[in-house]
């Protein structure tokens, strides 16, 4: 995400580009700038659009509920152009430069990420806005000018209800997962992630890492008391 007025950013790294990453990263950029600004210009993409009428765009009922909690107006470049949202091509390509090369590297893509983040941030402490400005004290200007954040954040996991088949196994984004065989048959809540991801049933609840599509995650542990 790249402010216009004071070109200060918000930068992290998924490994996916999907609706969950999509609304996630909306989410996790707004409480990093501590402020909503009050209109946003983002790429035509699924996640969000569900159809075009005219020159009007039909959001998804996720995108009107984040639109709604959080107060800002979004539009939409045209499909093919990026110049309409010019600045955050140039800057997105910039990072790329500055911060992605070479390409690092880190235990985890969570970690580059936190470095990349920390690494754009010191940067915009020294980068000059205009002669005698930085980066960083335009944005301390622009951020009173936002629109303060929710007493809440949006909770931007898929939450779909999900069927345990015979086998004591469900399947989400692909991926097999297996539950405790007391739940077959049963029709559970999942709470979807980016990162992380869990199943719920009666108050009881087990959390998994989300794994890529085709991967498996089976564990015979809950089925011991059956």
């Amino acid at each position: 995400m790249h402010l216009m007025s004071s070109r200060y950013d918000c930068v992290w790294l998924y490994d996916r580009c999907d609706q969950l990453a999509f609304f996630e990263a909306h989410v996790r950029a707004l409480a990093y700038c501590g402020g909503v600004p009050q209109r946003s210009a983002d790429d035509h993409r699924t996640p969000a659009v569900r159809q075009i009428v005219g020159a009007e765009r039909v959001w998804t009922e996720r995108l009107a509920a984040l639109a709604t909690q959080y107060l800002f107006a979004a539009c939409f470049a045209r499909p093919g152009a990026g110049h309409d949202k010019g600045g955050v091509e140039s800057r997105g390509k910039a990072i790329r430069l500055q911060h992605r090369t070479p390409i690092p590297a880190g235990d985890t893509l969570k970690a580059i990420a936190e470095a990349t983040l920390t690494e754009v941030e010191a940067a915009s402490r020294t980068k000059a806005h205009i002669p005698g400005q930085t980066v960083w004290e335009r944005f301390q200007e622009e951020r009173p000018r936002c629109r303060a954040l929710p007493a809440g954040a949006c909770d931007a996991r898929r939450t779909p209800c999900l069927l345990v088949q015979h086998r004591a196994i469900v399947q989400m984004e692909g991926a097999t997962y297996s539950v405790p065989s007391m739940w077959v048959g049963r029709t559970s809540t999942a709470a979807i992630g980016v990162e992380e991801m869990c199943l719920c049933w009666q108050g009881e609840t087990h959390g998994y890492a989300t794994q890529p599509r085709g991967a498996q995650v089976i564990t015979y542990r809950p089925d011991l008391p059956a």
